[in-house]
């Protein structure tokens, strides 16, 4: 007689979660051996996390990522198979893979020794979570947090709705997002932490740079270093 998880897996078999071949079964993290070359792991930007890292340990894009943040890593380039997993995921309901994208980003952290008091998801608008049924940055937030056992802080939460930023110029982006982020409290026990922004995609850095202003404004704690941690970086 099989048993439930051979009748599981032999219904529903697993499938590499960015270009949807079948797994053999000892894949980590939900990825095939091809799609797992593209992860943003060697020659990344320490500041940036984009695959243009040069001897001086700099490149020229780092310029783009805000002042307080200490760096920024992400899993893919937001580019063909890796830009329409992540799309899925977000826009169709895949829940399963922030379980696969927060092993790796977990991977990622570990590896790296990052110090991080707090995961602090980026909100998204209420219609847009009412449509989506969660948010995929917490679920993300939530799957990491099961694995480095650091907590998560949901405290940031949308004040309005707005267009998405997907829909914007880069140029508006920054507009587009001011004084749309609001704190949910205002009260922390500690007086200094070190925080990681958890989000789906990063490309400009305007929301971002939103959700740090509205923390360094609106709560009473010092905030030391400042993380993002993406499934995918726009390149």
């Amino acid at each position: 007689m099989l048993s439930l998880e051979t009748l599981k897996a032999w219904l529903c078999p697993d499938k590499c979660m960015v270009c949807g071949c079948l797994l053999e079964g000892n894949e980590a993290c939900g990825l095939c051996p091809s799609c797992e070359t593209g992860l943003l792991v060697r020659d990344v930007c320490p500041k940036c996390g984009k695959p243009y890292a040069t001897n001086t340990g700099a490149c020229g894009y780092c310029n783009e990522v805000p002042a307080q943040v200490t760096c920024v890593r992400a899993l893919f380039p937001y580019i063909d198979l890796y830009k329409e997993s992540v799309l899925r995921w977000k826009y169709t309901g895949i829940r399963k893979y922030a379980k696969g994208y927060g092993a790796l980003l977990s991977t990622f952290i570990q590896a790296e020794h990052l110090e991080i008091d707090y995961l602090i998801p980026i909100p998204i608008a209420r219609h847009r979570y009412l449509d989506r049924g969660f948010n995929q940055a917490l679920d993300l937030a939530d799957e990491v947090a099961k694995r480095t056992h650091i907590p998560v802080w949901d405290v940031l939460a949308r004040s309005h709705d707005t267009k998405p930023q997907s829909a914007c110029k880069k140029e508006e982006r920054a507009k587009n997002i001011r004084g749309a982020i609001k704190m949910r409290t205002h009260t922390f026990c500690e007086t200094s932490v070190k925080i990681a922004l958890i989000d789906d995609i990063y490309t400009t850095g305007s929301t971002v740079r939103e959700c740090i202003r509205v923390l360094q404004r609106e709560s009473n704690i010092q905030i030391e270093q400042i993380y993002v941690l993406a499934v995918c970086l726009a390149i």
